[in-house]
């Protein structure tokens, strides 16, 4: 039976006055895309949906899960050889040939970068031998972290009317992805060069992709962003709020403009996802101009609050049959939550569930409680509470509740007790001892000296007997 332990910690800065009033954000920017999310990337959380579960085309967007699916299976040491499927791959290509190969890191800096269909099909036969497996994978992992409305058929995103997402399920995906340090490093990148070798017609060919994701660094194609004319360059030279991390583009006749998008203002990340961006014939301009608007709306109107830190102590568990009693409990995780710019860190609470006991032995990190959080007292998380350090099995007296600590001065004192009792007792036997001797050499004295007094009468002709109140007498006085 679990005991709840209803903490309600309230972390408002007052200055000394009532907390500040939650003041509502500011109309979302009107969007050509048909489907749009914006989600804060820390905390998961999403301020802004446009039709966030219709099914819609990702096109290359689905590189994004083919990377991550590679970084966790696969060695970027890995050296790959193209087939004749990978070479005739259409699309956004980097134009491998049949019996080329091509280092796992390089190949995934391209296929990101430069968005090369060919390599996510070279990464799909080689982790899953066909593309039809590998594409099992691919669903397998997006219902894993959370994807509930995704069909995946292509490692690249090349049409199929049966490979298809939605706004929420690409964020989920992008959010995922974005915890790789991996990946982050290089979907920030806007160019990727590496050394084109065996294989190929001119071997040792220095080779040069540039980003899909102009968001990054072009400074030349101009384009209207609401009434303002400016490049596709996100950053704070062309006014916008914070700095781009990247992320993945998109683009098919059938999907029109794709753009997974990130920035950073401050300890702030917001992730931008629109889908379908029309407005010329293929959206190519306006999936950048819809993301604009949506990254500084949400870096404008939002912030990420640390609640909580990783560690903080929150009560302590008992502990059977452990070398202690009770061990701390602490958060198992940094906890965040998304705000209003002017809401109230107090508008943040939480309950505590601790477990009643556990037994010894116990690791460090063991899951013993929950942290519920609300903000406005909708419940927005919940953590994991573990215990702050490892517990040894206790000893013999831990069976009654008595940890090692104090049994050990328990045990020292019963036999410091023992050893003065048996010191005591051997003392006395020694005082015994002594006692008795004096007593024999008493009565040996006393009887010595009443032999030789006697001896001493009798030379004197005295045959009274002092000791024995009795005559001696020779043989020849009695007669």
């Amino acid at each position: 039976m679990k005991k709840i332990l209803s903490i309600i910690l309230v972390f408002a800065i007052v200055l000394g006055l009532a907390a500040v009033p939650v003041s509502a954000a500011s109309e979302a920017p009107e969007l050509t895309a048909e489907g749009a999310v914006v989600m804060d990337l820390t905390t998961g959380e999403i301020v802004y949906a446009k039709n966030p579960d219709e099914r819609l085309y990702p096109a290359s967007t689905t590189k994004m899960l083919t990377a991550i699916i590679v970084i966790e299976n696969l060695s970027l040491g890995t050296t790959l050889v193209a087939d004749e499927e990978v070479a005739s791959t259409t699309g956004s290509r980097l134009g491998m040939r049949s019996g080329e190969q091509i280092s796992a890191k390089d190949a995934l800096n391209l296929m990101l970068v430069g968005s090369c269909n060919d390599l996510a099909v070279l990464f799909a036969k080689h982790i899953s031998g066909t593309v039809e497996e590998f594409a099992k994978v691919m669903n397998e992992k997006a219902k894993e972290i959370g994807c509930t409305n995704s069909n995946f058929v292509t490692p690249n995103g090349l049409h199929d009317d049966n490979h298809y997402t939605t706004p929420r399920d690409l964020a989920i995906i992008a959010q995922y992805c974005m915890k790789s340090q991996v990946f982050r490093e290089i979907v920030k990148q806007s160019e990727y060069t590496y050394k084109r070798g065996s294989g190929a017609s001119k071997p040792a060919e220095e080779v040069t992709l540039y980003s899909t994701n102009w968001l990054l660094s072009n400074d030349t194609a101009m384009m209207y962003v609401g009434n303002d004319k400016r490049t596709p360059k996100y950053g704070e030279e062309n006014g916008d709020l914070g700095v781009c991390l990247g992320i993945k583009t998109g683009s098919t006749p059938e999907a029109l403009g794709v753009l997974v998008a990130a920035a950073q203002k401050d300890d702030t990340s917001i992730l931008t996802v629109v889908m379908k961006s029309d407005g010329d014939t293929s959206g190519v301009y306006e999936r950048f101009v819809d993301t604009i608007k949506l990254l500084n709306w949400g870096l404008g109107n939002f912030r990420t609050h640390m609640a909580m830190r990783m560690g903080t102590e929150l009560g302590s568990i008992k502990i059977k049959r452990g070398e202690v009693n009770s061990v701390p409990v602490v958060l198992a995780t940094d906890i965040y939550a998304t705000l209003e710019m002017a809401q109230s860190e107090g508008s943040i609470t939480t309950e505590t569930i601790i477990d009643d006991s556990v037994t010894a032995p116990v690791n460090l990190g063991t899951v013993c409680g929950k942290i519920n959080v609300f903000k406005d007292g909708k419940q927005i998380g919940q953590y994991n509470l573990v215990t702050g350090y490892a517990i040894k099995k206790g000893g013999l007296l831990s069976i009654f509740g008595i940890p090692d600590k104090t049994a050990k001065k328990i045990i020292s004192t019963v036999i410091t007790v023992i050893v003065l009792v048996i010191v005591l007792f051997a003392a006395y036997i020694v005082y015994l001892k002594i006692k008795s001797d004096r007593i024999k050499k008493r009565k040996a004295a006393r009887a010595k000296a009443k032999e030789e007094q006697r001896k001493r009468d009798l030379l004197e002709g005295n045959p009274y007997d002092r000791y024995t109140r009795s005559y001696n007498f020779d043989d020849k006085d009695r007669n």
